[in-house]
């Protein structure tokens, strides 16, 4: 049974890396980003929240199109309590494909420091990044208790607490969890 498998975490705790590799590595299986999705939408740069709702509508259909198929998914992308529902659940249950939801995790200040030190890799990854960096660590703040909300509701979600790990140790670790060691 194909699988959509949710890389959740927070802003830049390697979700993106870790779907791109498994992508690579996976015959088959669609890398959803939906951040990339975004910069597929005009007037994303002025408009972001609106762009990302078009993006993640798009990212549903797309979803349910290639697990229905039989393909698998990784969809790197944080959900919160902010997000009115855990709508990666719903791409899964549309297809009726297997959900499996793996959270990257990093302590506070490491998460701090990768965020300081990340490279966007495109356009909207740089959006981010400077909405990220501009609001001196509120915004961080905000995503975090959001995010721990979140994960209270949620006690069958696979964690990875990437704090002392490299990428290919989380690597690892996350093929483990997906019982591919």
């Amino acid at each position: 049974m194909p699988r959509l498998i949710h890389l959740n975490g927070p802003s830049r705790v390697g979700k993106s890396t870790m779907a791109r590799r498994y992508a690579a590595e996976h015959a088959g299986v669609l890398d959803l980003d939906v951040d990339v999705l975004v910069g597929l939408v005009g007037g994303w740069r002025e408009d972001f929240p609106s762009a990302f709702a078009v993006a993640r509508e798009h990212a549903k259909l797309l979803g349910v199109s290639h697990l229905a198929q039989g393909h698998d998914v990784v969809l790197p992308q944080l959900i919160t309590t902010f997000d009115p529902r855990p709508w990666a659940d719903d791409i899964a249950a549309a297809a009726g494909a297997d959900y499996v939801e793996v959270t990257l995790l990093a302590g506070p200040g490491v998460a701090r420091d990768r965020v300081a030190g990340k490279h966007p890799e495109h356009e909207v990854d740089a959006h981010i990044q400077r909405a990220i960096t501009a609001s001196d660590g509120v915004l961080l703040d905000r995503i975090a208790g959001h995010f721990e909300a979140y994960l209270a509701d949620r006690p069958y979600t696979i964690r990875i607490d990437t704090t002392e790990l490299g990428p290919d140790e989380t690597y690892a670790r996350f093929l483990s969890a997906l019982g591919e060691s």
